[in-house]
């Protein structure tokens, strides 16, 4: 099946997600985000960050595993991000409201995958470009807080920041990455806050982003 890749002149230059189609279908770019079969691979990475953190919160999973739920990903999408594996050990969660979510889940995609295995779908993710520059404020954050690039609390945090300013990599998203990196370099007690998870994520990301 034809495949190609929807980015206008201005997304290039921006850093923008760009839009993989696998099957062209008549809905418009516009809205094809909120799209049920559309699958951001930006956004299950974002959702596995959040779920893989050893202290998240309740509310915060639960808002997850929902968001998880309005979407199929593709069965190499499940494979390469290991969300499938994520939400499959997230079902035997001490948690009875986790737990039940993440079966639900779990249920949902299975359910499609065994009455459309050959559906196409359409996957958004970030081109090389865009990657590269959030690689480097991945070393930049990880080195600021004392962590492995790869440590899901950096993953965390360059996602959540990437998504608060519309999946752009913006001026307004590189200022947030190096106001980040001031604050955990000259606070101590802001970076003890962050690695133990008293400031979360979301919070962190809200107080200290640029616009």
């Amino acid at each position: 099946m034809d495949r190609f890749v929807v980015r206008t002149p201005r997304e290039q230059a921006r850093g923008e997600c760009s839009v993989s189609v696998k099957s062209v279908g008549a809905s418009k770019q516009s809205t094809i985000h909120s799209l049920p079969g559309v699958v951001v691979i930006e956004e299950i990475k974002r959702m596995k960050a959040k779920l893989k953190l050893p202290n998240q919160s309740k509310p915060v999973m639960l808002e997850c595993l929902k968001e998880l739920g309005k979407k199929i990903p593709p069965r190499h999408v499940l494979v390469d991000t290991k969300i499938g594996h994520i939400v499959n050990k997230l079902k035997k969660h001490p948690d009875e409201d986790i737990s039940r979510q993440a079966k639900r889940v779990y249920i949902k995609w299975r359910a499609f995958f065994e009455e459309h295995v050959d559906k196409p779908q359409i996957e958004v993710k970030c081109d090389k470009k865009a990657e590269n520059m959030r690689l480097r404020g991945k070393t930049y954050l990880s080195e600021a807080l004392g962590l492995e690039r790869e440590h899901e609390l950096v993953e965390a945090i360059e996602r959540e920041a990437f998504f608060t300013n519309k999946r752009l990599i913006s001026p307004a998203y590189r200022r947030s990455m190096r106001n980040f990196v001031f604050k955990l370099r000259n606070s101590e007690e802001l970076k003890t806050s962050v690695l133990a998870g008293d400031l979360t994520v979301e919070d962190f990301v809200k107080q200290y982003k640029k616009s």
